[in-house]
């Protein structure tokens, strides 16, 4: 359950400040809407992307309080968990969380930079300063509470509050991460705590698509989605979005829109496309296809059984207690674990549960998703698994978009992932 405590002090907004750390003048209607929204790290792949992204946000502040979550710049994550792991192969949770973190605080204070480059009054705020407390477990922390008093009264004084997302920390006051690509999760539980309605996620695509629109170019942007399919899209390894957030926005009733900026590197101010609204009914089937997912063959438990639930019920119970996202999928008369997405420390956490398994290779995972959200789920191999995403694709939609109204964007790389690292070279002997 996601909690909120309200602070009192007032809110205001209005016109670009005269100096970027004074509040904005003059007092903002007591009606004006907040509006929690997210970047990911694909809205940030150059260094200007940042000012794009400023540009915008600014103009929404004239007729909104706003609430800005971003991720770390494109890349960055990755090369910083190199980096870390070089140092020392064997690294710490508690360690991996303190580093990690560093991309999102370091991705708000660029784009706190950008806003008040711009003449927008703007504060960033990261870790022990959001207000959001989660449990001991690092890497996969579950957030505990959310005090709002530091983001109301931050909104107080600035036109918009930039959040590090991802982030929270423990009792002790020491960071946590609630696990990756979760900053889609910290902006939907801000926005049911704040109680705004719905919450908008930002991407490189104007959407959800019925299947990934880089593998299937006929791939229809979907215009709603049931929370049900939504959630089990990203349980197939979809990376529309975090599990966690579908969850929290279907518990407290917050719709979420996801979209992208139209314009980028044109000059002229951006627009947010129409998107997708999740939570807002079903629509259609979709696709999806799962090549980077961890697979374990389910062999039984160690030592142990919980009453009246099967050896596998108990093993998924185990292993969602410990907030991992998996699927079991039958496959030749076993049963395969499939971890979806980049979960770190999975082998060792099925030792230390007590869950027997042995690894499988070279396998994908195809999903088909209705919108009611029940799914068909199978292995098959990894060099088989995009045809067969584009001919389950054309059962389920025919021709699909005509050339008119396809996806025409590509994946922009980042030239900047090395901005907070790049992998040191270790020189045995070197002192």
């Amino acid at each position: 359950m996601i909690t909120g405590t309200e602070s009192t002090a007032p809110v205001r907004a209005g016109r670009p400040a005269e100096s970027p750390d004074s509040p904005p003048a003059g007092p903002a209607p007591a009606e004006r809407p907040l509006l929690v929204v997210k970047f990911g790290g694909s809205s940030f792949v150059d260094l200007g992307d940042y000012r794009e992204v400023a540009d915008y946000l600014g103009r929404l502040s004239e007729t909104h309080r706003v609430v800005a979550v971003v991720s770390g710049m494109s890349g960055t994550t990755g090369r910083l968990l190199e980096a870390a792991r070089t140092i020392d192969p064997d690294l710490h949770a508690e360690v991996q969380d303190q580093v990690l973190a560093t991309a999102e605080m370091v991705s708000a204070g660029f784009l706190r930079a950008a806003l008040q480059a711009g003449g927008y009054s703007a504060l960033d705020l990261w870790a022990s300063q959001i207000g959001i407390v989660s449990d001991d477990r690092a890497t996969r922390a579950k957030i505990r509470s959310i005090d709002t008093r530091p983001v109301l009264d931050a909104l107080a004084g600035h036109q918009v509050v930039v959040v590090a997302g991802g982030q929270a920390v423990r009792a002790d006051g020491r960071i946590t991460m609630l696990g990756r690509n979760s900053s889609d999760l910290t902006a939907v539980a801000l926005a049911a705590a704040l109680g705004a309605g719905h919450c908008e996620i930002f991407s490189d695509v104007p959407g959800v698509y019925t299947a990934d629109p880089y593998v299937v170019p006929e791939a229809l942007l979907l215009p709603r989605l049931t929370y049900d399919q939504c959630a089990q899209m990203s349980a197939s390894g979809a990376k529309v979005l975090h599990g966690g957030s579908v969850a929290v926005g279907r518990e407290h009733g917050v719709t979420i829109v996801c979209r992208a900026l139209d314009g980028r590197g044109s000059g002229e101010p951006l627009t947010a496309s129409t998107g997708t609204v999740v939570g807002g009914g079903p629509h259609g089937t979709a696709v999806v296809g799962e090549r980077g997912a961890q697979l374990h063959r389910f062999d039984g438990l160690r030592g142990w059984a919980e009453t009246g639930r099967s050896a596998l019920d108990s093993a998924l119970a185990a292993l969602a207690e410990e907030a991992f996202d998996v699927v079991a999928v039958p496959s030749g008369g076993d049963t395969v674990l499939v971890f979806t997405g980049a979960q770190v420390g999975v082998a060792a956490v099925l030792e230390q549960l007590g869950i027997k398994t042995e690894p499988v290779s070279g396998l994908g995972l195809v999903s088909v998703v209705e919108a009611d959200g029940r799914t068909e789920r199978r292995l098959l191999p990894v060099a088989e698994l995009d045809d067969e995403v584009r001919r389950l694709h054309i059962e389920a939609h025919g021709a699909g978009a005509a050339e008119g109204e396809r996806f025409r964007g590509s994946k922009r790389r980042s030239d900047h992932s090395s901005l907070l690292s790049s992998t040191p070279t270790v020189t045995a002997g070197a002192c």
